[in-house]
């Protein structure tokens, strides 16, 4: 039988930068949930005024309702919302 070369884990050169990666990580999840918390996506829209997809689309391509797409996904900010429900 061949031995396995003895690998140490927990280099002291090693350790430092898997914890800065980590941080950063952290870092970058936290910043998600801060932005993510300010918008809602397209089904919580649809959940909210309980309309369909179609629905929301001609509201969103008529300019009634503010929205931003990063990517395929589309988000509307949480506060027209809470101005409109108000009124």
């Amino acid at each position: 039988m061949k031995k396995k070369p003895n690998i140490q884990v927990c280099d002291d050169q090693l350790m430092p930068n898997v914890l800065a990666v980590f941080a950063e990580i952290l870092d970058t999840l936290r910043q998600n949930q801060v932005t993510n918390s300010q918008y809602y996506d397209s089904a919580d829209v649809k959940r909210l005024l309980n309309i369909s997809d179609s629905t929301l689309f001609r509201i969103r391509k008529s300019q009634n309702i503010p929205h931003i797409k990063i990517g395929r996904k589309i988000f509307y900010p949480k506060s027209f919302f809470n101005t409109a429900l108000r009124k």
